[in-house]
């Protein structure tokens, strides 16, 4: 299965328009073009899937059956991220079907729903080539003329033309420029919007924006669409294993199941409460492989950070290849579940909340008003684990501090959903305790790992191995873990001041105490 990233501009012309001559300028010679180069037209014919409702197109997916040219296969796309799309290629094959390696990546987006044809474009292609002086292109000027077929309930034909640019080996600064050239000889920029979305006619939908004057529950269900969207958004990515991807899926379970837990009384417990169990199911299947991922990437650091004459034995291929293999298999556990029927109802289950939150009289109230005392629980719940742990004799302590760190997370994340309304009150005491967060998280993970190596060095000492590196290591992560403690002291004290978290507090006038609105 090929995949690449494609990174291209839509342009759109007035009619007559033709291509100026691109060889010939200074600036984009200077950038590595020397030659022009007209390939011979082609005409392509694309098949397109989705659910019956679009739901790949509503998250800026698309898949397509495509002959015609020189690479006639199924094509996946992607959004990357950073406006650019990655493509995922495979071969025709003999039937119909779309291939189940591509049909998997896209489950989640798809709900378990059935892929069926929405719409068939057939396109005549003229492309020309900037190519550098081997003769290698780096940037390919498309001329389409589309004629599209609306298929199933979005019947109905369309015809446009287009130009699309696209980087072939030139760089992102030199795409830039070509198309700075073709908008000042008249092309006009167009919609950013994957063609089977004009194919069909569709309106781009706005994002729903909060009121001027929003009520509590305005704020909760922007913030729950919000974090809705970013977890079903890196489930192709958990499902690629793309770098990070299993930690952002596991900090929007997160924020999910905090959100409804601190804005419960605003929400209905007998339809979000069943979703609260299933997010703190999903967030252990993802968190094994990211603490098995974290591990191997924290062990490879440390490794490397010693000289190498404290590095006795095989060490690195026991600790680093040890949790590699466990994240490995921690991922296949997880995307096994991804195809599993209790997965794809919780995102069911998520999106139906997305779309129509259950809300309670009490959230119809002021969002100022409301939302501040919400923030002020989450707030003193860090506030009472803390003194706990602070007070606790220092066997109890690291188990106490885990629970303080636990808090300091579930009300960073309710300061982070009420931003909108509180501004920069709201982002400070998020970003003092996610410093909190940070170090005991630290912390804790130093504790484990130092644990983890003192029984590495025990089996390898009754093996007969050489255990003096575990032992170096371990001493390390007990420094590492002190250092923590120090810098979670330094953390808690700017996160306790009394104007981070004064404006969750309210006066007899009802108004909040500690700094003006952002």
């Amino acid at each position: 299965m090929s995949e690449h990233r494609e990174l291209e501009v839509t342009l759109e012309a007035p009619p007559g328009w033709d291509l100026p001559d691109l060889a010939g300028r200074d600036d984009l010679s200077e950038a590595g073009v020397a030659a022009a180069a007209d390939l011979p037209a082609v005409e392509l014919d694309a098949l397109y899937l989705d659910t019956a409702d679009l739901r790949l197109l509503r998250h800026g997916v698309t898949l397509r059956r495509r002959t015609g040219d020189d690479e006639p296969g199924w094509h996946l796309k992607l959004p990357a991220g950073d406006g650019s799309r990655t493509e995922i290629q495979r071969p025709l094959g003999s039937g119909e079907e779309p291939p189940p390696a591509l049909t998997a990546l896209v489950a989640g987006l798809a709900l378990g729903e059935p892929l069926v044809p929405v719409a068939r474009l057939v396109t005549r292609r003229r492309v020309t080539e900037l190519r550098d002086r081997a003769g290698a292109p780096l940037v390919a000027i498309a001329r389409d003329e589309v004629a599209a077929t609306g298929l199933g309930v979005r019947e109905g034909d369309r015809g446009w033309a287009e130009i699309e640019a696209e980087a072939v080996e030139g760089d992102d600064a030199l795409l830039g420029r070509v198309v700075e050239v073709l908008v000042e000889a008249g092309a006009t920029a167009a919609s950013s919007r994957p063609k089977l979305a004009r194919a069909l006619a569709l309106e781009e939908e706005a994002e729903p924006a909060i009121p001027d004057r929003p009520t509590a529950g305005d704020v909760v269900a922007a913030y729950l669409r919000a974090q809705v969207d970013e977890l079903v958004r890196r489930d192709p990515d958990v499902r690629r294993d793309l770098p990070d991807s299993v930690h952002r899926a596991r900090v929007a379970t997160r924020r999910l199941r905090a959100a409804l837990a601190s804005f419960g009384p605003l929400l209905d417990p007998d339809l979000t409460e069943p979703l609260r169990y299933e997010l703190r199911w999903w967030g252990r299947v993802l968190g094994v492989a990211r603490d098995a991922e974290v591990r191997r990437d924290r062990l490879a650091a440390a490794i490397d950070a010693l000289p190498g004459s404290l590095v006795v034995g095989p060490v690195r291929e026991e600790l680093v290849g040890g949790a590699a293999t466990e994240y490995r298999e921690a991922w296949r556990i997880a995307t096994e579940k991804m195809a599993g029927p209790r997965y794809l109802a919780l995102l069911r289950g998520l999106e139906a909340l997305a779309a129509d939150p259950p809300l309670t009289p009490r959230a119809r109230r002021r969002a100022d008003r409301e939302l501040r005392r919400h923030v002020r629980l989450a707030w003193r719940r860090v506030d009472r684990r803390h003194a706990a742990a602070a007070a606790a004799p220092a066997a109890h302590r690291d188990e106490l501090l885990h629970e303080a760190r636990k808090a300091a997370k579930r009300a960073r994340y309710a300061a982070e959903a009420v931003e909108p309304v509180f501004g920069h009150r709201a982002r400070r005491l998020a970003s003092r305790l996610d410093g909190v967060q940070e170090a005991l998280g630290t912390q804790h993970d130093a504790i484990a790992l130092a644990e983890l190596l003192r029984s590495q060095a025990r089996h390898a000492h009754e093996a007969g191995e050489p255990s003096f590196t575990y032992g170096v290591l371990a001493a390390g992560e007990h420094a590492r873990a002190r250092h923590a403690l120090d810098a979670q002291r330094d953390a808690w004290e700017r996160a306790s001041r009394p104007r981070v978290a004064g404006w969750t507090r309210r006066d007899r006038d009802g108004k909040g105490r500690g700094g003006g609105k952002g």
